[in-house]
């Protein structure tokens, strides 16, 4: 956990930034946590941004690039209160960190998003899906937003949304501001939990 890049983000990644001059490529890992997508991103030639609310998760990343001497421009900061400037990204990939909040808070995070797009930028935005084992089995604070899930990959993770459709999701973005999104969904066993994320691609 933690270590290696999933998937979905590297399909994200071969698919819209592979063929470009990467070194030029700005892209940030919104909620970096240990810095799997970080490494991965400075690894290959990015000009890679990544925070986290979390100082230590921050330094494991600095101390994990540091060794392979890569380079990445990390910040500790809550993502609620974002310091960069607007249009600064060509891409803005989130790992299931965005909803892991109130829907109020969200909103406002892909609206903070959206601001340090540059236009036509993207974002990569992973969310988990109500396939999921353990949906519902927590405090429901408001619609699809649970505190102390009980089964599942999200024991113990906090407060968590989960999307009971894809359509949620995309109308969401779209209310927000975001075009030409694209939505995939996967759903897997992690031991003897089903996991099931919709895989949402948007452009500003």
């Amino acid at each position: 956990m933690g270590v290696y890049p999933t998937e979905h983000v590297i399909r994200f990644v071969a698919r819209n930034l592979y063929n470009s001059d990467r070194f030029h490529i700005r892209v940030l890992d919104y909620g970096c946590g240990q810095g799997a997508h970080t490494w991965y991103l400075a690894r290959q030639g990015f000009d890679t941004y990544a925070f986290d609310g979390s100082e230590s998760a921050v330094e494991k990343t600095k101390i994990r690039l540091e060794k392979e001497g890569l380079k990445a421009s990390l910040k500790t900061m809550d993502a609620i209160n974002l310091d960069y400037q607007n249009d600064y990204f060509d891409a803005v990939i989130d790992n299931v960190c965005v909803s892991c909040n109130t829907m109020e808070n969200i909103k406002y995070m892909y609206h903070e998003i959206l601001r340090v797009l540059k236009p036509g930028g993207k974002l990569l935005t992973v969310c988990f899906g109500e396939e999921l084992d353990g949906y519902r089995s927590g405090k429901e604070i408001e619609p699809g937003t649970f505190q102390n899930i009980k089964e599942g990959v999200l024991v113990n993770r906090g407060l968590s949304h989960i999307y009971n459709s894809e359509e949620e999701l995309t109308n969401l973005l779209e209310a927000i501001g975001f075009k030409n999104i694209n939505c995939e969904w996967n759903k897997y066993t992690d031991g003897e939990h089903i996991v099931h994320h919709y895989i949402c691609v948007g452009e500003k």
